[in-house]
């Protein structure tokens, strides 16, 4: 897990601490790189916010920030872009490039992805998530999905929602702090949502919590589904999970799995 004061020191770019929680047993990741944002600097007045907008933000994105009629989800919105397009500029490359020239839009699904001049995807991978003070945004070039998720006492409360009787003593295993084994869960759960291609969205209860492996400080976590009134995929990726500093973050890359013969705890 990422200690709190590790992640209060980390710079925008939190790729090479993210990857030494799972660091160890033979894991390779793909090239990726995750960038935060935090908030707090963004401000809270609408001139203000829209001159930073200004700066970071194509005509189009520019039209889409307009019409948030808060503050609040101007700035969310707004952190969320700027982080994602860091993240894209560091993993191309390009430190320098101008991020008004790096365009997210959004699928008829609700997936952000990198467009090129004429609109379609580029060969990258994005994902965005919001939480508390801070927005976090990932590139990769393999298909991927990313959720931060503030501990809060809320998750206990609507525990019932999100975790099914037979998961909870895997549940514990995340980790010895209930909520925060629930945060965990919670941010796999939604990275998944994110991840598979549903729609509707996949419901938290037709993902059922089936493994929980050890990785480097971090966890391995394996669910499966649990077809209830619709057909769902035959399987679901690993998601990578761990605390980072008050918050649960949960990963999803294409094509990694856990490794043979390491702790594993399962149903």
């Amino acid at each position: 897990m990422v200690k709190k004061e590790e992640a209060c020191r980390a710079g925008n770019d939190i790729s090479a601490l993210i990857s030494r929680a799972f660091a160890g047993d033979g894991l390779l990741l793909p090239p990726f790189c995750l960038s935060q944002v935090c908030l707090v600097g963004f401000g809270e007045e609408s001139t203000t916010l829209a001159q930073k907008a200004a700066q970071v933000l194509s005509v189009a994105e520019m039209e889409t920030f307009k019409a948030f009629g808060f503050p609040h989800r101007q700035r969310e919105w707004l952190a969320g872009r700027l982080a994602v397009k860091e993240a894209v500029r560091t993993l191309e490359g390009e430190p320098q490039g101008r991020l008004r020239d790096i365009e997210v839009r959004v699928g008829e699904r609700g997936k952000p992805f990198v467009a090129t001049s004429a609109g379609d995807q580029r060969p990258l991978h994005i994902a965005i998530s919001h939480s508390g003070a801070s927005a976090l945004g990932l590139a990769s070039r393999v298909p991927c999905a990313l959720d931060f998720q503030e501990i809060r006492s809320a998750l206990a409360r609507v525990e019932g929602r999100f975790v099914r009787a037979e998961e909870r003593d895997l549940v514990r295993r995340c980790h010895s702090q209930e909520l925060r084994a629930l945060g965990l869960v919670w941010a796999g759960k939604e990275a998944l949502r994110k991840y598979v291609p549903l729609w509707p969205l996949l419901g938290f209860l037709e993902a059922r919590l089936h493994g929980v492996q050890i990785q480097g400080s971090g966890l391995f976590l394996s669910f499966q589904p649990q077809p209830q009134k619709r057909a769902l995929p035959p399987r679901l990726p690993a998601v990578l999970a761990t605390l980072y500093g008050d918050n649960a973050l949960a990963l999803i890359f294409a094509g990694s799995a856990p490794e043979e013969g390491l702790p594993f705890f399962d149903s």
